[in-house]
């Protein structure tokens, strides 16, 4: 067989380079979430994965892209910049990842909370800081550029009579794979997202402890891990629960985790410097405290500090229908990081409210609005 022309040279150059970009943008992947992924598959997480999967597929087509302007247009300085920007939208895709990405993810799946700034970056956390963090991959990414030209050549060279790149092709394709997920994940893990491990600590203590007969204290001294946090709320902990990021707070180093039991428990923990430090009873600023803000009434004195706030506007608005909802009855429809949906019923069901409250400790009244709503059968 005659050996390939300028054409079919031309064309399988671009395949390779297109090809090694999106190696470069799975390898970047792999190293960033690879570990979360482990972390969490086998907690019931919702979205989780969904989230990942978005980050990894932002990566790909950036780099897929970069490999495609860079091998159908020869020029070593456009090598250079585009290499340059894909880098610095992959440190971003990372660094920001895990606050707009699961926001989007959140967004797509329940529309209810469109619009809401569900997982809000840290404060200080500016795109400035997220690309220093991304030094590394700047660093590969520029290596690669400057040494492109050589390896696509290289590569193309290792083809058979068929076309068909042979093993030392695929070899020199694969070679800056383990390079990228270094990359990736060193700059996942200075961006700081802890998330995973939280949610693996909070799924371990809740499955040791909830069953555990004997001292928390002692079990946790034994294992490193804060047992004794439950002991407020382990009575009201059943077999069946998922777990949710609540929000991560940047200033004290501490990520929230919400685990919702199949009996109606709504549990909060907190995790201090990827530490167990406690965890409460979420329900009763949403349910009795809220019930105490609609009627314009203190919170009972075992709900200190439990009630909602709300500007004056949405205050005249809850109780303009007061005399409808009375008694009230409040009931959890959604919750996606720091914001909860809550329903307000009448005692007939003929009448009913929607609010979205917002927060990590206190939670603040955001918006109200009234639904049709069907008295039971």
């Amino acid at each position: 067989m005659s050996p390939p022309n300028q054409e079919e040279t031309r064309q399988l150059r671009l395949t390779v380079g297109i090809l090694n970009g999106l190696l470069l943008g799975i390898g970047l992947s792999l190293g960033a979430w690879t570990i979360s992924a482990l972390r969490l598959s086998r907690i019931a997480v919702p979205l989780q994965m969904p989230n990942l999967a978005l980050g990894l597929l932002l990566l790909v087509i950036i780099c897929g892209l970069g490999g495609l302007i860079t091998s159908r247009w020869h020029n070593g300085l456009l090598s250079i910049l585009t290499w340059l920007v894909a880098a610095i939208l992959s440190a971003l895709v990372i660094g920001y990842e895990p606050y707009y990405g699961r926001t989007f993810v959140v967004w797509l799946y329940d529309r209810r909370f469109w619009g809401w700034p569900i997982y809000p970056p840290p404060e200080g956390l500016g795109p400035a800081l997220v690309i220093f963090t991304g030094l590394f991959i700047i660093l590969l990414l520029a290596i690669l550029a400057l040494l492109q030209d050589y390896r696509l050549e290289a590569i193309c060279r290792e083809q058979d009579n068929r076309g068909r790149l042979l093993a030392r092709g695929w070899l020199l394709l694969l070679l800056p794979l383990p390079f990228a997920a270094l990359a990736g994940y060193v700059t996942n893990d200075i961006s700081g997202d802890k998330s995973a491990y939280a949610l693996q600590l909070v799924h371990q203590a809740i499955e040791v402890g909830r069953t555990y007969e004997g001292d928390l204290f002692q079990l946790g001294l034994a294992d490193g891990i804060n047992y004794s946090a439950l002991n407020s709320v382990r009575d009201q902990m059943s077999a069946t629960y998922v777990l949710s990021l609540s929000g991560i707070d940047a200033a004290s180093a501490s990520t929230f985790v919400i685990a919702y039991f199949s009996n109606g428990a709504w549990v909060r923990c907190r995790v201090i410097n990827n530490q167990l430090s406690f965890c409460a009873d979420a329900a009763p600023p949403y349910t009795t405290g809220f019930i105490s803000l609609i009627n314009g009434e203190s919170p009972p004195e075992n709900c200190f500090g439990c009630q909602p706030v709300a500007d004056e506007t949405w205050l005249i608005w809850l109780r303009a229908r007061r005399d409808q909802l009375d008694p009230p009855t409040v009931s959890r429809l959604a919750q996606w990081g720091s914001y909860a949906l809550m329903q307000v019923s009448s005692p007939s069901g003929s009448f009913a409210v929607q609010c979205w409250l917002s927060g990590l400790s206190t939670p603040r009244l955001e918006r109200c609005q009234e639904i049709e709503s069907q008295p039971p059968p």
